[in-house]
């Protein structure tokens, strides 16, 4: 009897640990079908062994069209040279952290992802594939890419404020000193005198549309910056009188 207890304690041990890896097993397999991300598996040849629903909502293909084909089906050919590289390091165990590409869908369209890349090891410790997690980071850099527009667009605002004001203050007596000449030059000067106030006054228009750009919604999808600094369009005879 004492020899049937001491089996059936290390044995009943086994049991409990395999059924929590079991648990364990079944817990992650639920997170990988159920995540948002898009999680898929692949061997260092590049062929795609597993494919989750997040996948095939990211790529646009089903998990019987994904797997067993090539993982260079989602690499548009100008990134073509990215995919050896990556197996390449995973072949030596390496990691891929949070990698930013570009990726292609089912239906041709191009989105931005951030992935991370493992290799995946059999019970012996042996490399035999990879898995990856991808995101799509696509409005991330839609904000990023309107954020720098922005910005750049305030540069520019900053300098033809700059511009203004310092193209103003000359021009300012350039028209007073010309008005004071005009009643002491024949009638070829006056002529002279106003084709310069004429000028001068293409010049105001000029500097009256940067000034504009200061007081714009720099964010306003509406407003046509490259008509507003469209320099010879200001410069035309009448711009600026409407």
């Amino acid at each position: 009897m004492l020899t049937l207890v001491m089996v059936t304690l290390p044995l009943a041990a086994v049991v409990r640990g395999h059924a929590r890896a079991e648990a364990a097993l079944a817990r992650g397999a639920a997170i990988v079908a159920f995540s948002d991300d898009a999680i898929l598996s692949k061997t260092l040849d590049g062929i795609i062994t597993s494919w989750n629903a997040g996948a095939e909502r990211l790529y646009g293909y089903s998990a019987r069209e994904a797997i067993g084909q090539p993982i260079s089906m989602l690499v548009p050919p100008e990134r073509a040279d990215e995919l050896p590289k990556i197996l390449a390091r995973l072949a030596r165990g390496e990691h891929v952290n949070h990698y930013e590409t570009v990726r292609r869908t089912k239906d041709g369209r191009l989105l931005d992802v951030s992935v991370t890349v493992s290799p995946t090891l059999d019970a012996s410790g042996r490399i035999f594939g990879a898995s990856s997690i991808a995101r799509d980071i696509t409005a991330r850099k839609e904000i990023e890419a309107a954020n720098h527009e922005r910005d750049a667009l305030r540069s520019v605002a900053s300098l033809a404020a700059a511009a203004a004001h310092e193209i103003n203050n000359p021009l300012a007596v350039v028209v007073g000193q010309a008005q004071l000449l005009d009643d002491a030059v024949d009638p070829s000067g006056r002529r002279r005198i106003a084709e310069i106030l004429e000028a001068a006054q293409r010049i105001e228009a000029i500097l009256a549309r940067m000034k504009r750009i200061t007081r714009i919604e720099l964010m306003q999808k509406s407003v046509d910056l490259p008509e507003t600094l469209d320099i010879r369009k200001s410069s035309e005879p009448g711009a600026g009188n409407g």
